[in-house]
């Protein structure tokens, strides 16, 4: 989940289109693990009868999938679905889907989404290898699909890269009396756009549409239940799926959950606390290690990267890219990117040792730039960003500024390097041309098969907390927790998580619940 702050802190914020996985000192997934060969090497299937397709959506539900080859060996498809289910008969959106077929004869298909909101579940089934070990790829075709307003589905488009880029590299200096008015100014120039390019596309690119999308994918795949898992905000997904269609779940993997029952202003609350712990952490590491940049106590360095941090609005970095210097927006993004697992906490000492020894803060504006996927000439590889957005606006309605200015005088305490950017201030969706007016609120699932929610002790982008919530929430869930530090569990942890989550998906077995594992 993206790190949900408001436009004048840092518009790319932390993205969770890296969930469940991490990035090498290039930028590139690293080879997966080989799996474990105790997993039986042939799982079972759900076997059932098709549940009755909702009333009025018999166009879709029957609608030919066709795969055809792409990108070597995946299939790639695309199916149409109503833009607004209250009108089925109304106008048609585009959903993109793609399959990596299963190594061995296919027990059913898994669908994935990586997170975001705005993620590309196509791009996280390319990369099905990082993700899951070989008996699930031996096991299971793996569907990745962009959620609508996402990617190659029908996307939301705000304005030209040009515009973003300015945006997304500006920062606000809340000691000039008229910041406030510059950033609503530049939210209304997206909103504006988003309005010109996508403006029927806005009220319904909300989860529980795609939710609906979701089980229009499983019953053309031929399941009679759902083979899931979703990993940060892909665990609301799948959470909105279970709550809409209990009776359809077969196996879910819910990892670094989100509580969806909060507002937009306690999950960014709750997130920069998260955060404020994971940097907290990494010092902690750095001070013990042999290359460490810096000296002294751990409250002597977060004051120092506080210090830079204030620095950069001011005086922003050189960069190796003389037109883009490391504003405070950029910098934030680079220091979080790393911050999403401990294997890349060295790409964050490397970014320091060049920042505070040459006086170089090019790679933490490469970092950000892999948040926000954009590509050295300006343009932007993913509307991820504006997805987000989209997809937030969608979901939340605008938070409460009273709520905020409470949040923001906690977080100046308590969060002494990254509270000073959750202060008051236009939010996003207040300038929105479409306003949700409410949350999604927890999701029971009730009459549901066994759903399995994952949390990790120290994951900074969706606190351990949000699971126990969401499991709390569900009628019939078990909860596992890694007791370890970055972003989700799956795809990294050793294999008193793996195991037990492999087995799940594989026969149904449900792990026990509180099971807990430790690094």
């Amino acid at each position: 989940m993206k790190l949900k702050l408001k436009i004048f802190s840092a518009l790319s914020a932390a993205s969770l289109l890296l969930a469940g996985c991490t990035l090498d000192s290039s930028g590139i997934i690293p080879a997966p693990e080989s799996g474990n060969s105790a997993h039986p090497s042939q799982g079972v299937r759900i076997e059932g009868e098709m549940p009755a397709v909702p009333a009025g959506l018999d166009e879709y539900y029957s609608q030919e999938l066709s795969w055809q080859s792409c990108s070597g060996t995946f299939e790639c498809a695309t199916i149409s679905a109503p833009l607004n289910y209250d009108d089925p008969s109304g106008k048609k959106i585009t959903l993109a889907l793609l399959k990596r077929p299963a190594r061995g004869k296919a027990i059913g298909t898994l669908f994935v989404n990586p997170g975001g909101p705005g993620g590309s579940g196509i791009d996280m089934a390319k990369s099905a290898s990082y993700y899951f070990p070989t008996q699930v790829l031996e096991n299971f075709d793996i569907v990745g699909f962009d959620p609508r307003g996402v990617g190659q589905s029908t996307a939301v488009d705000c304005v030209d890269d040009a515009t973003l880029g300015r945006i997304l590299d500006i920062s606000y200096n809340r000691t000039d009396p008229g910041w406030e008015q510059k950033a609503e100014a530049d939210q209304v120039t997206i909103a504006t756009g988003c309005e010109a390019h996508s403006g029927d596309l806005l009220p319904y690119v909300g989860t529980i549409s795609a939710a609906r999308d979701l089980d229009i994918m499983r019953h053309l795949v031929g399941d009679p239940q759902l083979y899931y898992v979703g990993f940060s905000y892909g665990t609301s997904l799948g959470g909105q799926y279970a709550d809409l269609f209990p009776k359809n779940v077969g196996r879910l993997i819910l990892d670094g959950a989100v509580d969806t029952s909060l507002t937009s202003a306690k999950l960014s609350t709750d997130q920069t606390l998260g955060f404020e712990v994971a940097i907290r952490r990494y010092i902690e590491d750095c001070l013990g290690g042999l290359a460490c940049p810096f000296s002294g106590s751990t409250e002597d360095v977060l004051s120092q990267i506080h210090a830079l941090l204030e620095e950069a609005l001011s005086s922003p970095f050189p960069t190796n890219n003389a037109s883009r210097p490391l504003t405070q927006s950029l910098f934030f993004s680079g220091i979080i990117m790393p911050l999403y697992s401990s294997s890349t906490w060295p790409m964050l000492t490397q970014a320091f040792t060049a920042l505070l020894e040459k006086n170089d803060a090019s790679l933490f504006l490469k970092y950000a730039d892999i948040v926000s996927e954009r590509e050295e000439d300006g343009s932007f590889s993913s509307n991820s960003t504006v997805a987000n957005w989209a997809i937030n606006c969608a979901d939340y309605p605008p938070a409460d500024p009273q709520e905020v200015a409470r949040a923001s005088e906690r977080l100046r305490v308590e969060a002494p390097v990254f509270g000073d950017l959750m202060t008051e201030g236009p939010d996003m969706c207040a300038s929105w041309p479409y306003q949700s007016q409410h949350s999604p609120g927890v999701y029971k699932a009730e009459g549901s098969a066994p759903i399995v929610v994952v949390g990790t002790k120290y994951d900074p982008a969706t606190p351990y907390a949000w699971a126990q919530a969401m499991n709390a929430g569900f009628e019939n869930s078990v909860l596992v927790t890694w007791e370890g530090d970055g972003h989700t569990a799956y795809s990294h942890a050793n294999s008193c998580i793996k195991e037990p989550l492999t087995r799940y998906l594989l026969t149904g077995e449900v792990p026990e619940d509180g099971l807990t594992c430790t690094p």
